[in-house]
């Protein structure tokens, strides 16, 4: 049977990663191994964690693909299960995967999510549904499919990778900041391998609702998704990338500058709408669209520009969209 490796990441939150890893405990199928990366010492939270004999990594990186990079190499798995600590997985989520990379040759594995918003309830996700999609090369199409049909570089929780894969991509991933699981699927379409997208909701996608107002907000997140863009750039030269991430090194600019209320001249803002119109037009979804219509009101006013983005954001979680 193939080995496997699940590395469950926090980043000073203490308040989930109990139940993270409990889900991982309860799986129908027990993994070969559980690797905890975080940024904080706890006694309670280390002592839990030595009882189930987890591999308890500190660090003081900042970024998510540091600490994902330091679990990758502790790692001797033949797939690696990722977990962010405030998700879940379903009970029979890790026998399902190891099945499915069993019969098939994956490089890169996308589950469905169910939401849930604080603890818990209900019964245990189903897996009757078998419908899958499976791809062993990607064109322009076929992605434009993976990212806005089926999310499939959204939710790090819901991405499993083959250690081939991994081991491919360890390096380049020591300098993302956040964009992990887009990180992650694009980097299976630079190399080339085989992609499978499962339709059963197999993880638990926690949503937790800000308290802040909505002119408290962490600009950091939004420069350091521009950043990554940028660095997208740089080490992916897949045709079938090239105009993707060209589109989100543009939005994520506009995104940052409205947030951080970098000063947008008329002039600024008639240039993002034009350059944004081209992918609305190429790319039409519900995502460019709206950010089309958020750069023509930047025009007029970049503060209610920013103000609608917010509202939406908090109200819809077009966050992870």
């Amino acid at each position: 049977m193939l080995r496997s490796t699940v590395i469950v990441t926090a980043h000073r939150r203490k308040a989930f990663i109990k139940d993270a890893i409990e889900s991982v405990m309860e799986n129908s199928l027990k993994p070969t191994e559980i690797i905890v990366v975080k940024n904080f010492k706890d006694y309670q939270i280390d002592s839990f964690l030595e009882t189930y004999h987890v591999k308890n990594i500190y660090t003081d990186d900042e970024t998510l693909g540091g600490k994902i990079s330091l679990g990758i190499y502790q790692s001797s798995g033949d797939i690696l299960f990722f977990l962010d600590d405030d998700d879940l997985f379903s009970k029979d989520k890790i026998r399902e995967v190891i099945y499915k990379f069993s019969k098939y040759d994956i490089g890169f594995y996308h589950n469905a999510q169910e939401v849930i918003h604080n603890k818990l309830t209900g019964s245990n996700l189903s897996t009757d549904n078998q419908r899958f999609m499976y791809y062993t090369s990607i064109d322009t199409r076929r992605l434009k499919e993976l990212l806005y049909k089926f999310k499939a570089g959204f939710n790090g929780s819901s991405i499993v990778i083959s250690r081939d894969l991994a081991m491919r991509c360890v390096d380049l991933l020591k300098n993302v900041n956040i964009s992990v699981d887009t990180f992650l699927l694009f980097c299976a379409v630079e190399n080339n391998l085989p992609i499978m997208i499962d339709f059963r909701k197999l993880t638990y996608y926690r949503i937790i609702m800000s308290q802040n107002s909505n002119t408290e907000v962490n600009d950091k997140l939004f420069k350091m998704l521009y950043e990554d863009a940028l660095y997208f750039k740089q080490i992916f030269s897949s045709k079938a990338l090239r105009d993707f991430i060209e589109m989100s090194i543009i939005q994520h600019d506009f995104l940052y500058k409205i947030i951080s209320k970098k000063e947008i001249s008329k002039r600024d803002a008639l240039i993002s709408m034009v350059k944004m119109l081209r992918y609305s037009l190429k790319y039409p979804n519900k995502w460019n669209f709206f950010l089309q219509g958020l750069s023509l009101l930047s025009v007029f006013s970049a503060e209610k520009s920013r103000s609608l983005y917010l509202k939406k954001v908090r109200s819809n979680s077009m966050l992870s969209i």
